[in-house]
């Protein structure tokens, strides 16, 4: 019984394998990141306040969807679009408002590694870079590269 426990137990946490068994695909790796390793996650995710989501280019209420790479924050322990009020951080994957199967318990978040600055979808201008407000919000910690 010990030894079917342990051989269990290892497989389960097995860098090759996910929580479940399944093998993890970085085919899937969002464009923006430029080195997945080097990624840093804010502790288990946050859920989002989908009050804040206002601008149109997210969709009508009850309909957002919010893009990989977006820039955002987070306030009162929920996610906001960033401002440059404060700490800049980044969304991982899309998260869609009423969508039965995205996680009750939040959305993952980027708090350090090396990302393509210009890959993500707030970079505007030549070249393409985050608003000068939210750029200077940008944690130490995560690394813009063009």
């Amino acid at each position: 019984m010990k030894r079917t426990l342990l051989t269990l137990t290892a497989a389960l946490l097995s860098a090759t394998h996910a929580t479940r068994g399944e093998r993890i695909d970085k085919s899937f790796t969002p464009f923006w990141i430029a080195d997945y390793e080097s990624l840093s996650y804010h502790g288990a995710g946050a859920p989002m306040n989908w009050a804040a989501w206002t601008d149109a280019k997210y969709g009508a209420a009850g309909r957002r969807v919010i893009p990989s790479g977006t820039a955002i924050s987070i306030v009162s322990g929920k996610i906001v679009p960033a401002t440059g009020a404060t700490e800049t951080l980044i969304l991982v994957s899309n998260a869609l408002e009423n969508s039965p199967s995205d996680s009750i318990s939040g959305y993952g978040v980027v708090v350090g590694g090396v990302i393509y600055e210009a890959q993500l979808p707030d970079a505007t201008g030549t070249p393409r870079q985050l608003p000068t407000a939210i750029r200077a919000k940008v944690p130490a910690t995560l690394r813009l590269q063009q």
